[in-house]
């Protein structure tokens, strides 16, 4: 309706108020509409036939006048050379219940188009609900209406339909025509009252130019109100539509959000005792390369290194540093809670678009698989992050191990200056003096102590090292999920892609609003271009 409306209105600003009118004939299948058209004109224009559609596209007669504004029409256009109604163009139309769907759309394009609408029925079809269905429907586009009743052989049928026009309507006039045992092709008696009738009626509402002219005014400001009204509904159902697809947007990122989170809580990041013991060793080597004291505590240190060693020679012991080997992806712990967590997003996420009201049609099956992550793509989407975590593992050890913070640097210094105040505290309270045993026990507090310190700073950063590293890993992997969201919200950006448009279109409307009675106006001043006009 709304590109119709659009089409008309253009075509009625081009011709301008000084235009024809346009009466079309429309009624149900073998109604007999296409022999009245053909018996008012005088000539077979059109195929007549009865109880069948012959009438499979329009077919227009229009005055010579007017040959200028015929363009590419979807039907059959005949030029009458003088006559009356010059300035009327007359349009038989398929039959709007017509069982073929091309017929019932051709009958709504002219339908939309018409200023003056004949409507014929016949005594069989008359009390049909589809028939008053479509009478109530022009009657409330306030055209200017003629009803007629066809093949009448009493007073029964007709007396009835008079008084339902009347009562349902309001419709005072109703056109008779009777029965005539005639073949189809040929057209009524030219003596019929009712064809005198239907003149009469026609030249009435053609009127004067200037009654025409008010005719095509009101025609144009109706359709200028129903193309507000047609854009109000449309309008109010894509803002809607945008409205889900937002909020179906919020949900699946919310959805994401918890799903890494539960990802976070489901895993244990596989950092190897190997590479920490690597890490811790690496710190504590760089904490005693800053000890001041580091020589001459090593020289008051140097009996216990010689028992320690000879201690060693007896009890052997070394340390062996695995690395955490790498399993396989489909029995990794990791991997079945991401594939758990993946398979639940995909899943509340299809769900979702599907369920909401505003958006109808927005996933269908065949689009549902295709967004989902298979198996197999979870596989190598999880080795890559896995070799990828294993990597950054690998240079962040180096990183964190050859670096020591001036925090842990100030833990260390300070420990070191509290031992040895607590060590010249002593040294003034004897006077200078140390005996051996005094000797002897700085000589094994002093490094066990400067140990420790560095243990506790080494320690420290291995833990620092292996938050990091959960972060880093949980990360890695969230890409995954991440990979899946962005799927949908492609998705659904590619359903908004007409946004844009459709706001600038929105401003328009309200424009042409805003310039309503100027448009009106310049309608009254005919702006018609011979050049670029069409027929509806």
């Amino acid at each position: 309706m709304l590109p119709e409306t659009l089409s008309n209105l253009l075509r009625r600003l081009r011709e301008g108020a000084g235009g024809p009118l346009r009466l079309a004939f429309f009624g149900p299948t073998g109604a007999g509409k296409s022999k009245l058209f053909n018996s008012l004109l005088g000539a077979n224009l059109s195929p007549a036939g009865f109880r069948r559609p012959c009438t499979m596209r329009p077919v227009y007669s229009l005055d010579a006048q007017y040959r200028d504004l015929i363009g590419p029409v979807a039907g059959e256009v005949h030029v009458r050379a003088g006559g009356p109604w010059a300035d009327v163009v007359f349009i038989d139309t398929p039959d709007f219940d017509s069982v073929e769907l091309q017929n019932r759309a051709e009958a709504e394009r002219v339908f939309c188009a018409v200023e003056v609408i004949l409507f014929v029925t016949d005594v069989q079809k008359y009390a049909d609900q589809s028939t008053w269905e479509y009478l109530e429907r022009i009657f409330s586009q306030r055209k200017p209406v003629i009803v007629v009743i066809n093949r009448a052989t009493g007073e029964g049928a007709v007396s009835d339909f008079r008084a339902r026009l009347g009562n349902r309507l309001g419709a005072e006039e109703l056109l008779v025509v009777r029965a005539y045992p005639l073949e189809d092709a040929t057209p009524l008696p030219a003596e019929e009252p009712a064809l005198a009738a239907i003149s009469e009626r026609i030249e009435k509402i053609v009127g004067t130019p200037s009654e025409r002219r008010a005719t095509l005014v009101t025609a144009f400001r109706a359709d200028l109100e129903s193309l507000f009204e047609l854009w109000d509904r449309l309008a109010a159902q894509l803002q809607s539509y945008l409205d889900g697809l937002t909020e179906l947007g919020d949900r699946l990122d919310d959805r994401y959000r918890e799903s890494v989170s539960a990802l976070g809580r489901d895993i244990v990041v596989p950092v190897g005792a190997g590479l920490k013991d690597e890490v811790y060793a690496r710190v504590f080597e760089r904490i005693q390369k800053i000890d001041i004291l580091r020589y001459p505590r090593q020289l008051l240190a140097l009996p216990f290194k010689g028992v320690k060693q000879l201690a060693g020679k007896w009890w052997p012991f070394r340390r062996d540093r695995v690395e955490a080997q790498v399993d396989e992806p489909t029995s990794n712990e990791a991997f079945q809670s991401l594939e758990r967590r993946l398979l639940a997003l995909c899943e509340e996420t299809s769900e979702d678009f599907r369920a909401d009201v505003r958006t109808p049609g927005l996933l269908e099956q065949e689009e549902a698989r295709a967004l989902r992550i298979s198996h197999d793509e979870i596989v190598e989407m999880y080795k890559e992050r896995d070799q990828a975590f294993r990597e950054w593992l690998k240079r962040e050890a180096e990183e964190t191990a050859s670096q020591l913070t001036a925090e842990n640097k100030a833990k260390f210094i300070l420990s070191q200056v509290i031992y040895n105040s607590v060590v010249v505290g002593v040294q003034i309270h004897t006077a200078g003096q140390f005996t051996l045993v005094e000797l002897a026990t700085d000589g094994v507090l002093s490094p066990l102590v400067a140990k420790a310190v560095g243990m506790a700073v080494s320690s420290e950063k291995v833990r620092e090292f292996e938050r990091v590293a959960s972060a880093e890993h949980q990360r890695l992997l969230a890409e995954v999920l991440d990979e899946a969201r962005l799927r949908y919200r492609r998705h659904l950006d590619g359903r908004r892609a007409w946004r844009d448009a459709f706001e600038s279109l929105a401003n328009d409307i309200q424009r042409l609003r805003a310039a309503k009675t100027g448009l009106i106006d310049a309608f009254r001043k005919d702006a018609f271009d011979s050049k670029s006009g069409g027929l509806s």
